[in-house]
């Protein structure tokens, strides 16, 4: 029996316990300032980011043509790029493009040699890069073969065709290609090996595992390469009697001279994922190389339901949950559990009716709910502009801004999903406080400004699937960036077409902590921080150097943070002053730069001929 001493003891401890559960969540209602963005920017940092990377554009442009003055120090690196082609218009330059503007290089564009004098030719950028499939080859592989020999960089977005190559002993002499085995045939898959990007090794090749991925164009010219090569990406053929030196290659590297030639053996650089190819054989040039990045995983929300009934007869039939119920108790759930094992931050981008030709109006109170769940898991929210119904956009957003101000007045709203990208100036005219927008998967650059005080972010994946292109897209994403836009359209759960939300999660889930868990090493991010970074990245320049065992970098704009990636060919790192390092595997380290100046200590072993 228990005493009433202890029976007493029993009451109150039960009291004080249910006292103290009760007085946190009071206190957690309380404190939770769901009504506000906690991720809302400062206008005149907007503004002065913007101003910083217009300053550093006018830069670059003068800078393309004569070497800056402290790069005339031998210790600093010429960062400037010369881009070689007759088709100044191409996939490949507007690639290219990007690229310097991203990695900080002045950029210069020449179509020809001819006419040079020889001091000219001295005083072009030490980074040559080449659209092989746009040049005089007859002409001008004389020179380009003296200038590697003499230490230049020379990267070949894209490959002469086979012909060309088969003719021309001495473009074969500057690319290492020691035998053409045929001009265009059919491989098996292509094996992508370790230190290239950041990220694993992969063998993208049909397997039980594999089944439904393969879409990588496998039909090649076949290319060996001789002594003095390094292969980075390789085709791979089943027959077993070849060995793996006469297999095709894809991606390799050439000693010639003093200089590095990296080929490149497809179309991989005429889209924008090619920023990364040419960042990964730039940063395996020398003992070491260091680039800025954004580094920002973000995962959206796009399209984001559960604010009327509308649909709600069919998913009934499918959930025996109409649409709010739906959402808020099958839905939110299993998002919240899928954050949990990747660690992202969720960016709901809200739409409170997609329909509004149905006369089911969004519902009090549900915005709010959703505002404090976000606010409790370092979330954001937004809005989105897709809609079912054909009333025009600016009607939409009335009628969803209307909702939105009368849930939570005071929140900034200023990121938003764009379904069409022409819908920007009508989203704009709807939201003052826009900062940046998210749009679908399109062909251009990932991140960009689209006026003074407005970027955009292109989504990189839907993470409903993993094809080995995808795969290699994001790759070479994270290897250029240190970024990834996963766009999750929730409108397909409002109104499903051929799948139910079990499929939807799953397939979802399993990719994300799959085939983003190499990519740990970056931060996740809203959408909101993610454009912060972005506005940091655009505003920053740089220089550095190796000597005497230590790498040093100096951020020029620096502003509270920025991010580089360090790939180390050459000794290992001892100390790190000024910034945190976090290993990103196979050479690859992520600098959390948190001074304007950098010195990073290495344990020097014997430099050896790589």
């Amino acid at each position: 029996m228990v005493s009433k001493r202890n029976f007493v003891s029993i009451i109150i401890l039960l009291l004080i316990m249910i006292f103290m559960f009760m007085f946190s969540v009071v206190l957690k209602q309380r404190l939770n300032d769901y009504g506000t963005n906690s991720y809302a920017e400062d206008m005149e940092e907007v503004q002065r980011f913007r101003q910083e990377y217009d300053a550093l554009s006018r830069k670059f442009e003068q800078e393309a043509t004569i070497i800056r003055e402290a790069d005339q120090n031998p210790q600093l690196r010429d960062h400037r790029v010369l881009f070689l082609s007759n088709a100044g218009n191409s996939d490949v330059a507007e690639t290219v493009k990007a690229w310097c503007l991203y990695e900080k290089h002045p950029l210069m564009t020449l179509s020809t040699f001819k006419g040079m004098e020889d001091e000219e030719l001295d005083g072009l950028p030490g980074i040559i890069v080449v659209d092989g499939l746009s040049f005089n080859w007859d002409q001008e592989v004389n020179t380009l073969y003296a200038l590697a020999a003499n230490g230049a960089c020379v990267i070949f977005a894209r490959m002469p065709s086979p012909s060309v190559v088969s003719k021309n002993a001495r473009l074969r002499a500057l690319t290492g290609i020691k035998d053409i085995y045929s001009e265009n045939i059919a491989i098996d898959g292509v094996r992508l090996f370790p230190g290239f990007f950041v990220g694993n090794e992969e063998s993208y090749q049909d397997s039980i595992e594999n089944e439904g991925r393969q879409d990588l164009d496998l039909m090649i010219p076949w290319y060996v390469t001789g002594e003095g090569s390094k292969t980075y990406m390789m085709g791979i053929v089943n027959d077993r009697t070849r060995k793996s030196e006469y297999l095709p290659a894809l991606v390799w590297r050439f000693t010639c001279g003093m200089g590095k030639v990296f080929c490149i053996n497809g179309e991989y650089v005429t889209k924008d994922t090619g920023i990364g190819f040419l960042t990964a054989c730039l940063a395996d040039r020398d003992s070491y190389d260091l680039y800025p990045v954004i580094n920002a995983q973000n995962v959206v929300l796009a399209s984001y339901g559960g604010f009327s009934d509308e649909n709600g007869e069919a998913l009934n039939e499918i959930y025996d949950q109409r649409q709010i119920a739906l959402f808020r108790d099958i839905v939110w759930p299993s998002l919240v559990s899928m954050e949990e094992k990747t660690g992202a931050k969720m960016t709901l981008m809200a739409t409170p009716q997609l329909d509004y030709t149905d006369n089911k109006e969004p519902v009090k109170g549900q915005l709010i709910y959703y505002l404090r769940l976000l606010n409790e898991g370092y979330g954001e929210a937004g809005i989105s502009t897709e809609q079912l119904s054909s009333i025009p956009l600016s009607e939409k957003l009335e009628k969803d801004l209307s909702y939105w101000r009368s849930e939570a007045l005071n929140y900034a709203l200023q990121a938003a999903y764009l379904e069409k990208p022409e819908h920007y100036t009508t989203v704009k005219q709807a939201l003052p406080e826009l900062r940046t927008v998210v749009v679908p998967s399109q062909d251009g650059m990932p991140v960009s400004y689209l006026d003074d005080v407005v970027t955009c972010q292109v989504a990189t994946s839907s993470a409903m699937h993993h094809t080995f292109s995808e795969d290699m897209d994001l790759k070479a994403y994270e290897t250029a960036l240190g970024y990834s836009n996963v766009v999750l359209d929730m409108a397909q759960v409002s109104f499903p077409e051929g799948q139910d939300w079990a499929d939807f999660s799953r397939n979802t889930s399993k990719n994300l902590i799959t085939y983003w868990k190499q990519f740990s090493g970056f931060d996740q991010t809203t959408i909101s921080e993610s454009d912060a970074r972005i506005r940091r990245f655009f505003a920053l320049d740089y220089t550095d150097y190796r000597a005497d065992g230590e790498i040093h970098l100096h951020v020029d704009h620096f502003d509270q943070q920025a991010f580089f990636i360090l790939k180390l060919g050459v000794g290992e790192i001892h100390e790190v002053q000024g910034a945190e390092i976090t290993d990103l595997k196979h050479d690859f380290y992520l600098l959390h730069v948190k001074e304007a100046d950098v010195v990073i200590t290495l344990k020097e072993h014997k430099l050896l001929i790589r």
